[in-house]
């Protein structure tokens, strides 16, 4: 899984977010958890610029349903987050988004995979995940 995020070939958003100075821990570097919160909005971001929300994709609803994180080095404010992301492996009500973040250095600082799951927003129920959607990733 490492090599196949690390290597993604298509880049289908990318995004900066800039490093907050209350988003340091107390080693005085960008803490762990505070990554997962630019996952979600670099994943908000991607969504809004196709036109949907994660209440709305074709209908459907996403919910993150598994999170990868690997961190390779430490970032620091006032430093920005250089985030890439690449939607794949679509299959029946998931798919995987893919992410690779630098700082402005260009330096690694963070691999990370989370599994979306298509679900019907009234029931909370799986449902497929729309064609209309997953095939604007299969070009």
């Amino acid at each position: 899984m490492l090599n196949e995020i690390k290597n993604f070939q298509r880049t289908d958003f990318s995004t900066i977010i800039p490093f907050r100075i209350t988003d340091h821990n107390y080693g005085d570097h960008v803490a762990n958890n505070v990554f997962v919160e630019y996952l979600h909005e670099g994943r908000v971001q991607f969504l809004s610029s196709l036109g949907y929300t994660e209440q709305d994709v074709e209908g459907v609803s996403l919910i993150l349903s598994e999170l990868w994180v690997k961190y390779v080095n430490q970032a620091f404010y006032p430093d920005k987050l250089k985030l890439e992301m690449s939607a794949t492996s679509f299959r029946g009500t998931r798919f995987d988004l893919l992410y690779r973040g630098f700082d402005q250095a260009e330096d690694l600082l963070v691999l990370a995979r989370t599994e979306m799951a298509a679900i019907n927003g009234e029931t909370g129920k799986p449902i497929r995940m729309p064609e209309a959607f997953a095939e604007r990733f299969r070009r």
